[in-house]
């Protein structure tokens, strides 16, 4: 993508610009140089919600202070200086690597003036720190015999993975050329050493972190990393990014926007990035990881009954029965990907994937046993991890949902359907697709409903329900293995179902052994949300009858 750069001069400092008139500025941080391209990848993804502007730290800046603390908060006041240079009292943050610990200090010294941040490569201090002492030894062996070139491949190298580094050699050869060049003048071996001995100091303590109150996405290559920051700072999200490496905006950054792109989108409107927890209840609440939403209500530690929604549904169909059963278990909703402020998937999504997605999010929990409820798609996702990880399922319920696959028609009108929403989501096609998922007499008498689900679709990553849609179709049929499920399961299906047929979900509970199956007379693809007075009661009766409920 052609990227529309400007270069403008703000308080004595070049400044990249792309100027999106009316749109936020979104300031992007990082002390290596502009002429590096390091955000290009991205940056026209940015731009599409954003005014994006960039410039280089000033590296001769470095030997004015004492302390670490005392630099990153000069370039904190600088990069706040800078936004106001634009035009803009108050702004976005972006900070990578050790920009991100610039952005740590804007979070704690300039909360009134940063209206979200992102921070991407500020790893926790590890437990163990002999391996990166080890590698400072290397490093520093390479940098005293003043070979910045040398220190640059071994940089680079190292942030990329094996498989890409072999395969783009090239275009690693061409970022080393492009630091060299851009680097003349501005930072050499003495400033690079001074800056690794800063980025390895913590940027700020406990107590100031606990103060933040800005939005904040932590970017992280696995759930373990940035845990103790995101506990500190009570207004984080942690987006895991399973395997980034350091320079996943270059390798992937398709993988970085899946992940990041809900927030940006969110905090770009002045919606809070940090999502909404959709039941209607006053039950106690906890914030997930990895951008994924969910209402928690805290009862037994290590057991609880999971609701999974479908297509274009959310939590909020839930409520009936959670507020049922709140007291008496410990009851999660989530938001299942692309939905709500949840990232959508990545292109190669698979339903192993999706079952291994669900499970991290347990675990995170501490939730070693669950009863899965799961609706539509969610049905699915629930059928796929009850095979996969059948000590952890307690009990399944099946609402509306099917085992088989569909034919080739099916498919492509499925598929079909997906890409309409994903470019023409709105008021005109909105009427049809509720008809599809849900009874005729609700969507008559349910006008207030369909206008706010209208305007809740809108917010959500449109785009990436095309990568959801193709795992649903390119699902496994798993019918022939439904004679291992062991558990306790209940089949729920509305009579007048117009996605799933009634016949298809009879059949399905046939092959589950000792099945309950129940009709929900009136109700079509969606019973929770149509009948949730009729959907609670069979459903709490199916958990009494089968000892699944004290």
């Amino acid at each position: 993508m052609t990227i529309d750069k400007k270069t403008v001069t703000v308080n004595g400092l070049e400044v990249s610009l792309t100027e999106n008139p009316s749109a936020p500025l979104l300031l992007l941080v990082r002390m290596a140089a502009r002429g590096m391209g390091l955000w290009d990848k991205v940056w026209g993804y940015l731009s599409q919600y954003y005014a994006v502007a960039t410039f280089d730290l000033p590296t001769s800046d470095m030997g004015k202070f004492n302390s670490p603390v005392s630099l990153l908060k000069h370039f904190a006041r600088m990069a706040v200086d800078t936004a106001k240079g634009l035009g803009y009292d108050r702004f976005h943050l972006f900070g990578w690597a050790g920009g991100a610990r610039v952005a740590v200090r804007c979070l704690v010294d300039f909360p009134e003036r940063l209206q979200s941040c992102i921070l991407m490569g500020i790893p926790d201090r590890p437990r163990d720190v002999r391996a990166g002492q080890k590698n400072m030894e290397v490093i520093n062996l390479i940098l005293e015999h003043g070979n910045l070139e040398l220190y640059t491949y071994n940089w680079l190298l190292s942030g990329f993975s094996t498989e890409y580094a072999l395969d783009h050699f090239d275009d690693i050869t061409r970022l080393v050329e492009a630091r060299m060049e851009a680097d003349k003048g501005r930072l050499d071996v003495r400033g690079v050493q001074k800056w690794i001995r800063i980025m390895s100091q913590r940027p700020a303590t406990d107590e100031e972190l606990q103060t933040v109150q800005v939005p904040t996405l932590l970017i992280a290559p696995n759930s373990i990393a940035n845990q103790r920051l995101h506990s500190l700072i009570r207004t984080s999200e942690l987006a895991v990014i399973p395997g980034s490496r350091q320079f996943l905006m270059i390798e992937d950054p398709e993988a970085l926007m899946a992940a990041a792109g809900p927030f940006l989108r969110a905090a770009s409107r002045g919606v809070s990035p940090l999502g909404k927890l959709a039941c209607q209840d006053d039950s106690a609440l906890m914030k997930l990881r990895d951008t994924k939403r969910a209402q928690v209500l805290v009862k037994q530690p290590e057991e609880a009954i999971v609701f999974l929604h479908g297509w274009l549904m959310s939590p909020e169909m839930w409520a009936h029965p959670i507020s049922a059963l709140s007291d008496r278990m410990k009851c999660i909703a989530l938001w299942q990907p692309g939905h709500g402020m949840t990232a959508a998937p990545h292109a190669r999504f698979t339903m192993d994937n999706w079952v291994e997605w669900l499970m991290e999010i347990l675990r995170s929990l501490n939730v070693k046993r669950a009863i899965l409820v799961g609706h539509s798609m969610g049905g699915m996702l629930s059928l796929a991890t009850t095979l996969r990880y059948p000590e952890q399922v307690k009990g399944l319920v099946l609402v509306d949902t099917q085992d088989t696959l569909w034919d080739k028609e099916r498919n492509n009108q499925w598929l079909q359907t997906v890409g309409t929403i994903a470019v023409s989501w709105g008021p005109s096609i909105a009427p049809r697709i509720a008809s599809f998922l849900l009874g005729e007499q609700f969507i008559e008498n349910q006008h207030k409903w369909l206008e706010s689900w209208v305007s809740e679709i809108a917010k959500y990553d449109l785009k990436g329900q095309v990568n959801l849609g193709l795992t649903i179709a390119e699902r496994p049929d798993v019918s022939a293995r439904l004679k291992d499920i062991a558990v306790p399961a209940l089949v729920v299906h509305g009579t007048l179902d117009q996605a799933i047929s009634l016949e298809t979900a009879k059949a399905m509970a046939s092959r589950i052994p000792g099945a309950d199956f129940e009709e929900i007379p009136g109700a079509g693809h969606c019973p929770p949300l149509e009948l949730p007075e009729v959907f609670t009661k069979r459903l709490v009766s199916f958990l009494k009858r089968r000892g699944l409920l004290n």
